[in-house]
């Protein structure tokens, strides 16, 4: 049971992703203010402006880190792989505490995960896949969803530049920094959940269940650009002090092909785990 519960806590948060406008400014890292100074629009244009030319690079290469309380465990997750933000997928491998490495893909609102041979009877059935939406995980566990994994409140790090186009214009300036050998300035603000249900309709399902289940409004974020001004790398504090995770774009590169598994393969965790309480009827 107590891997089925982390399984499925894993694959809740593996969903949604949200289509960007295109643009870019080269000067938008070097519009950063003072280092420590509290900035008007300019810093938190800064980070809108790179986000929309990070995702105009179509796709890229991830990392992944998340650690955090979750029930009666505490969880640190790792891993990496890529993503495609005009396409909404991504595809990684984790290592998911003591469960070992699983397999993620994001297609559209659905989550797929490929489980380590020891869990496949246990949990799939002998299939290879199982299959969550998103939509469909009771409230009573999305809390527990998104501390455990390491793709953030949105539940996929294609989301993430969705995600900044929400941020508050209230940004912090922390300074120069380098990120595995690249020069960056890191920013620190918050993303206005309820400008981000606006910008984004399809994730008011998660930003509805933050508001109730973690009590949040806004959602405080570290984010590190480069000197091309990009989005090099950001930090979601889920809970202050005790759960967050940490997305870094190592390499942008075209489209990445990521397609749901075939369904003779797939169990659907939804349709047939209903009866357990797990899911919303």
């Amino acid at each position: 049971m107590r891997v089925f519960v982390v399984v499925l806590v894993l694959l809740g948060v593996l969903s949604g992703c949200t289509s960007l406008g295109l643009g870019r400014d080269d000067t938008a890292a070097g519009q950063a203010a003072r280092p420590g100074a509290t900035t008007d629009a300019g810093a938190a244009e800064s980070i809108r402006t790179a986000a929309r030319a990070t995702a105009a690079a179509d796709g890229a290469t991830v990392r992944v880190a998340s650690s955090g309380p979750a029930r009666d465990r505490s969880i640190t997750t790792t891993g990496s792989g890529v993503l495609d933000f005009r396409g909404r997928t991504a595809s990684t491998a984790l290592r998911l505490g003591d469960l070992g490495r699983v397999d993620a893909l994001a297609v559209g609102r659905t989550a797929y995960g490929a489980l380590p041979p020891r869990a496949i009877n246990d949990i799939s059935r002998g299939r290879q896949w199982v299959a969550v939406a998103l939509d469909d995980v009771d409230t009573g566990l999305f809390a527990d969803t998104v501390i455990q994994l390491g793709y953030g409140l949105t539940g996929n790090p294609a989301d993430l530049m969705t995600l900044l186009l929400a941020i508050r214009d209230e940004v912090v300036v922390v300074g120069p920094e380098t990120i595995a050998d690249v020069p960056t300035v890191h920013l620190r603000g918050t993303v206005d959940l309820a400008r981000l249900r606006a910008i984004a309709p399809d994730l008011g399902p998660v930003v509805d269940r933050a508001r109730t289940e973690l009590q949040l409004t806004t959602l405080p974020v570290d984010v590190w650009l480069d000197t091309e001004g990009k989005v090099r790398q950001v930090t979601e504090t889920l809970v202050p002090g005790q759960a967050s995770t940490t997305t870094t774009l190592t390499d942008l590169l075209p489209q990445a092909t990521v397609v749901a598994p075939p369904a003779e393969i797939v169990r659907d965790l939804f349709r047939e785990l209903r009866a357990r309480g797990g899911f919303a009827p």
